[in-house]
Parts: C-alpha cells; structure tokens; sequence
C-alpha cells in the first residue's frame, strides 16, 4: 500500500495571468528595476520567480490577477523593449505545508506527469508549493491530488468542493490595503553550504524526478529552493537546492532517476526564507527585498514567492550581506540558521 503525504490543504486562485519575459543579462536591466516599475502602478503579485543562468542571465516568471494583466505586460515590454510570453486564463494551485521534504514536491511532479498535466511553471517557498496552470485542467489537477497526498480538512475532492461554496472570492479579498514602510516578517530562516543544481528534462520525464526526491527524503535532505519553468511545452529548467553532503551524490541521485536529463551544480550557496502578512497579495514586497539586495551588492542565484513567503539563493559568501539587506528594508523580529550535517 502506498503511504500518502498529509498535507493541510490546497488552493486555487483563478483569473490570473501568467507573463514570462525572455531571459535579460543583469547588464541590460536589474530584476529589481522591473520589480520597481510594477510596483510604482501598484500590482500586486501572487506568483515570482526569478532565476539566474550563467550563460543567459535572469529568467523571471510572474503571475498577476487577470484585470492587471495588460498593465503589467504592457509595462513590462517597455522596460525590457523586448517581446514576452503571456497566458491567460490560468489559475495557481497552491498545496501546503510541504515541510522542505523533497517527497512532497516529488510526489506532485508524479500525480501530475500521470495525469499528463502540464504546468507552465512551478514553485515552493515555506507557505507552499504552487503551480500555474490552464484552468482546463483544474478538474483533473484536484483530482490527481487525492492519490498522493491526504488532506485534514477533506477526504474526497468532492468534501474540497463543497468546502470552497461561498468562498470563491475570499482569497482575493484578503488583498491587503495597508502598505507598511517597514514590511514586517514573522521570521528569518537561513541556511548555508547548499548546493544549487539546474536540471533541464523534457516535459514527458517530470514525473520519473519523483525517485531521485524520495531518495533525498529518504536521506533527510531539505529541499531548500524549487522553481520550474516550461518552454515549447517543456520544462525548459528546473533549479532546486539541497544540502551539500559528505557524498556529493545529489547530481548522480537525479541522473539516475533522469538519465535523458542535463545536470549543472554549484556549490556552496546560502538560502534565506521568510514569512509575512500580506506577502502574497500586496505590491511592492520583491521591489523592496530585490532593490536591497542589489544595493548592498549580494549576487542573487535564484527567488520565488508563492502565496505568502519568498525564498532567495546567493552565493555563501554573500550570506551575510543578505542577512543585513533584509534587516535594513523589513521588520524581522528573529533569524534562525538551519543548518545540518548530512552524510
């Protein structure tokens, strides 16, 4: 019998759009520029990643409510004065807590790939793991879920069903109004002496990861960052981090689970996580953590924001300086360090 993960519950925000610029070199634009042109007109954004590639620069993913859509684009291709991807009528699956184990995200690249379910893009911060897609397939991405995973508050994709009745516009309801000029943080969580892997996988062989994340929980290892994005109805890349281990076995763990798949590393990155109100659905939250790292001179590997928590990478010896970044634009009443030794 298979054992099913427990999970808390799931969510799905509809009417959203999904808007993918080509991939920009930080030497034409900065992340936080465009961050900042959004946020001056005020959109808030339910969905962020934005990941670094050594030979093409920064890939960002963002998802925003269906009446920004225009704007944002709009905006954005003045900025970057470059053509981008943009999908309407998609919605964000959100599955949580996912805890940072490894099987949980493995699980749902299954349930999906089983399905023959096609994310555009997919994510995880602390909040959760979410995923964009046409909401065509949301019957089918629910109902995949149930195989998996096992939800406290309902048993049956229909119990979820009749649980949503009546709330369908209270996720967008919780908009916040109030803007803080200090955004607070419930909490700083970091982690050193992680290792970031780019794995490139054609769409048909996301489900097969599944093996290589069981065998990291199997190890104990965190899954500390994920981002996920197609291209001409592929995954293009999936960028994930682990804890380095004595072994340095993470690269070989997901060949053998993806012999097709393409596989960089690099060592010895730090990873910094936080949670706070209103981070899913104010504006403003990626100009203000992006605009201070760049100032303070941290070298940013990787970010995603999903419901109500970001996660960043940099490189280990930028740790500190990214610490002290985020201290200096948000209201961070604790840090703790995370870090573990694994064989």
């Amino acid at each position: 019998m298979v054992t099913q993960e427990k999970l808390g519950g799931f969510k799905i925000l509809k009417a959203v759009s999904l808007i993918s610029p080509a991939p920009f070199t930080p030497d034409r634009l900065s992340p936080a520029a465009l961050f900042r042109t959004l946020a001056e007109h005020q959109i808030n954004l339910p969905y962020v990643t934005c990941v670094r590639n050594d030979s093409d620069g920064y890939r960002i993913d963002l998802a925003v409510e269906a009446g920004d859509a225009r704007t944002a684009s709009d905006l954005i291709q003045k900025t970057l004065e470059q053509k981008l991807i943009q999908r309407s009528n998609t919605a964000i699956l959100s599955i949580f807590p996912h805890r940072k184990k490894p099987a949980i995200a493995g699980a749902l690249f299954e349930a999906f790939g089983r399905e023959g379910i096609q994310p555009d893009v997919m994510a995880h911060s602390p909040s959760a793991i979410s995923a964009v897609l046409d909401e065509k397939v949301l019957v089918r991405a629910g109902r995949s879920l149930f195989g998996p995973f096992a939800f406290s508050a309902y048993r049956t994709p229909e119990d979820w069903k009749l649980a949503q009745k009546g709330k369908e516009k209270l996720y967008k309801e919780v908009v916040a109004s109030y803007q803080e000029k200090r955004p607070k943080v419930y909490g700083l969580e970091y982690q050193d002496r992680q290792e970031l892997l780019r794995v490139a996988v054609v769409h048909s062989n996301m489900g097969t990861l599944n093996m290589a994340f069981e065998a990291f929980s199997r190890q104990g290892l965190d899954l500390t960052f994920l981002a996920a994005s197609r291209s001409q109805g592929q995954f293009g890349a999936i960028t994930l981090c682990l804890p380095m281990t004595q072994r340095n076995a993470n690269k070989e763990t997901i060949a053998r689970a993806v012999p097709q798949s393409k596989i960089e590393t690099r060592k010895s990155v730090g990873t910094f996580s936080m949670n706070g109100p209103h981070f899913g659905d104010r504006y403003g939250i990626v100009r203000d953590l992006l605009t201070a790292l760049e100032r303070d001179g941290v070298n940013l590997m990787g970010l995603s924001c999903t419901i109500a928590s970001i996660t960043g990478v940099v490189l280990s010896s930028h740790l500190e300086k990214a610490i002290k970044a985020i201290q200096g634009c948000f209201d961070v009443p604790s840090i703790l360090k995370t870090d573990r030794k694994y064989e």
